[in-house]
């Protein structure tokens, strides 16, 4: 243990060696979580460029290539970035879920913070999970009523500076406007990601249907479009079903997924990463 906090020392900022040393003391006193955000900044991830053409992309998708990645280096921290809306937001989301999730399986301690628009800030880490590998850190920059401009807009806050992102998910198209594409609406955030953080993977989250499915011509040609770029799309927009009454049953309002519709969210993006629910 003293030559594995070592070399994380060495070779992490402080908060990635802090979260092992708190999760060490988890399993006597319970978890106590620090309020520092730095992020991991050791060797970059092992995916490539996430703006490569269908020629050159990965054959493995980035989200699958995080996790070999993890688990091929296992003492090497890992940051994780969510940027999106109302629909990765709740702290008993999908998003949570996930995390938790890779915890368990990487056997890695995974804290989240959760962005506050009124703060234009993160707040204090929670913890997802414990285990003796390395640490990741889980930015959840989602919020209601946020689109890819915002994000765009308070980037430098929602990955600072002394976070390098291993993975960035995008989760965006509700808030957008339905009656035009979706692909060109959030590209201009796509590319300040690659240029910004050219050695992180990127994958887009192709959303639940709206509860009248009025969003069909804004997701026309969205897969096609981010397939074109070599991003991986998670597919959560076909686990929904067609019919309008079955699909409201899933729904909290005309947009947002219920406790049901979460359930789908996070088996669709569970196995994205090679994961399923526990």
């Amino acid at each position: 243990m003293k030559s594995l906090v070592k070399r994380i020392a060495a070779s992490a900022p402080v908060w990635a060696w802090i979260l092992m040393a708190v999760c060490v003391v988890v399993l006597i006193v319970g978890l106590v979580i620090s309020g520092n955000r730095s992020a991991p900044t050791t060797a970059a991830a092992t995916t490539a460029p996430a703006g490569t053409t269908p020629a050159s992309a990965p054959t493995t998708p980035a989200t699958v290539e995080f996790m070999d990645s993890a688990k091929a280096n296992p003492t090497e921290p890992r940051t994780i970035v969510l940027l999106g809306d109302s629909t990765g937001a709740s702290p008993t989301g999908w998003a949570p879920a996930l995390g938790r999730a890779i915890s368990a399986s990487l056997q890695r301690p995974v804290a989240t913070a959760y962005w506050n628009t009124e703060t234009t800030a993160y707040g204090k880490p929670v913890s997802l999970g414990t285990g003796p590998n390395g640490p990741i850190g889980f930015w959840n920059g989602s919020a209601a009523g946020v689109d890819a401009a915002y994000a765009r807009k308070h980037l430098d806050t929602m990955i600072g500076k002394d976070v390098t992102p291993s993975i960035i998910l995008l989760d965006f198209g509700l808030t957008e406007d339905t009656t035009k594409p979706l692909a060109p609406q959030i590209q201009p955030l796509i590319t300040d990601l690659q240029k910004k953080y050219p050695e992180a993977a990127i994958a887009v989250i192709k959303q639940n249907p709206h509860r009248d499915g009025s969003d069909a011509q804004q997701m026309s040609g969205f897969a096609a479009a981010m397939d074109t770029e070599g991003i991986q799309v998670i597919d959560v927009y076909s686990a929904f079903p067609t019919d309008p009454a079955a699909r409201a049953q899933l729904m909290s309002d005309d947009v947002n997924p219920n406790a049901a519709g979460q359930e789908l969210w996070t088996k669709a993006v569970l196995a994205a990463f090679g994961l399923t629910p526990a």
